[in-house]
């Protein structure tokens, strides 16, 4: 409880200032920022599916409300918003949660990077109203990540700016009054009539929305060893976007920065993310005369410094070695994001994934390449303590589900080999799937092997660096040696046990 009263807290304090900048700079105000972390914030955290998940206003929502602010006005986003809430609520019912999964990881950095982009371009006009300011916030926030990774540097950003301008710049470009009391409903002022202009908009934010936050959740995972209910998550979210729209506030999303500082400040239960938005509530309630002096330039240049840390930069490193289909459908979906829309961004990358997977398809032989026998681990001596597990066809962004799927129903013993004798050709996003599955089950106390590689899977797994991580002498082109490994790795284990068991005994025997 401790843990999760310490995760809530950090986590409110880190989310203050994005829900101020994020309100602000999509149009909404500063308020419909607050109303969407407190309120959907709560909802999201009391219904969804991952205790430890964050809700609340995103930057790269933020990036899209923009457009539809600026097109539907302030009630548009708002009726938007409830559409989307809806529309997760239905694809949580019809156990649609695992979609996300099945997306190419080339279009996935797409998008990150093509949102990061948009939500730079959102903060620019207000950090060039007090450059000074913004520059000033920056310096701040980049030496906080330095040398004070135990304090939110955004706070430390805010705090600067505001003392700047209280002190020396004094620029009247600043928050301005928070009329944040008891919310009202606005069903009120949501333009009804314009519903079916609204309709691809809505679905725009469920799409990023659902995302986010199930990928959001996924990193949570990895962290803490848990598995989220995805499906429960989405119908969270929809009900958080339902609620913060319904009271004006912006539409939310789970949030990989703020749900990260609340698991590594100690959350670990839904009570943390409960707390998060109970102790942002009374945040505001005490320190609202301080926020409104807050200057817009630093809240712009918080905005800048997340885009630019939202962006996927382990995706543009990956470039080089990657096939050139890996980059071509992450720039396409990247600009298609920046000049078009998120959604034809999405589709048109998940299209020309799947037309990249027809055509490796029918340039590979099915199975094993020509010219290797194929094995049987049955063939060999496996050590009790060491479980092989077989894959059969390609691994591609398709499949990479499954394999998780059937990993974790056979991964009992404390060591694995991955079989892939069968295994014709792996695409970045089954390699990339495949090198976090293995860190998983490392940070669970898992050893693992892979075994069997054909000359193109192990040229693959090279390039993506699953074979740097596992360690060189874990990845085999036989089988047979990588049984032999593993085995002789678990007799070790096993006189180990025996030594320090003997050496607890006493002279008689007993313990």
């Amino acid at each position: 409880m401790r843990g999760d009263v310490i995760g809530g807290a950090t986590a409110a304090i880190v989310a203050l200032p994005l829900a101020l900048a994020f309100g602000i700079a999509s149009g909404a105000g500063a308020v419909a920022g607050l109303y969407a972390s407190i309120f959907g914030g709560l909802t999201a955290a009391v219904f969804g599916g991952c205790g430890v998940q964050i809700t609340g206003p995103t930057g790269a929502m933020t990036a899209v409300l923009v457009a539809i602010v600026s097109k539907h006005g302030v009630s548009g986003m708002l009726l938007a918003g409830a559409l989307a809430g809806l529309m997760q609520v239905v694809f949580g019912l019809l156990r649609l949660g695992k979609f996300v999964k099945f997306l190419p990881q080339p279009v996935i950095a797409g998008f990150t990077n093509g949102v990061s982009i948009l939500f730079f371009m959102t903060a620019i006009n207000d950090a060039l109203q007090t450059p000074s300011i913004t520059i000033i916030t920056t310096i701040v926030i980049i030496l906080a990540l330095r040398f004070f990774k135990q304090v939110p540097e955004s706070l430390f950003g805010l705090v600067a700016g505001l003392l700047v301008n209280e002190f020396f710049i004094h620029s009247p470009h600043v928050v301005g009054d928070l009329p944040f009391g008891i919310p009202k409903l606005t069903l009120g002022i949501m333009p009804f009539g314009d519903i079916s202009h609204l309709i691809m908009p809505a679905f725009t934010i469920c799409l990023l929305g659902s995302i986010s936050a199930l990928l959001s959740a996924e990193v949570t995972d990895g962290m803490i060893g848990t598995q989220h209910n995805s499906n429960r998550e989405l119908i969270g979210q929809g009900l958080g976007n339902l609620v913060s729209s319904l009271l004006g506030g912006v539409p939310v999303s789970g949030a990989v920065a703020r749900s990260g500082v609340n698991v590594h400040s100690g959350g670990r239960t839904r009570l943390s993310s409960i707390l998060h938005a109970i102790f942002l509530l009374l945040m505001v309630l005490v320190l609202g005369s301080v926020a409104k002096r807050i200057p817009l330039a630093s809240l712009a240049a918080i905005l800048m410094v997340a885009s630019v840390r939202t962006a996927d930069w382990k995706s543009l490193k990956l470039m080089p070695r990657a096939r050139w289909s890996y980059g071509a459908i992450m720039t396409i979906t990247t600009v298609l994001t920046v000049v078009q829309d998120l959604t034809i961004a999405v589709a048109v990358g998940v299209v020309l994934a799947a037309i990249v997977v027809l055509v490796e398809l029918a340039s590979s032989p099915h199975g094993k390449v020509a010219g290797e026998k194929s094995v049987s681990s049955s063939a060999f001596t496996v050590h009790p303590d060491v479980e092989v597990i077989a894959f059969h066809g390609p691994l591609f962004f398709v499949g990479i589900e499954n394999l998780r799927n059937q990993v974790r129903e056979r991964s009992g013993k404390p060591i694995l080999v991955l079989d892939f004798s069968s295994v014709s050709v792996i695409d970045e996003t089954g390699a990339l799937g495949l090198k976090d599955l293995i860190g998983r089950l490392q940070r669970e106390g898992k050893s693992i092997y892979i075994g069997g590689l054909n000359q193109k899977p192990l040229r693959m797994l090279t390039r993506m660096g699953v074979v740097t991580s596992l360690g060189r002498p874990r990845v085999c082109r036989g089988l047979e040696s990588a049984i032999r490994r593993a085995s002789e790795e678990a007799s070790k284990m096993g006189r180990t046990e025996s030594l320090r068991l003997e050496s607890v005994l006493t002279p008689s025997g007993n313990a």
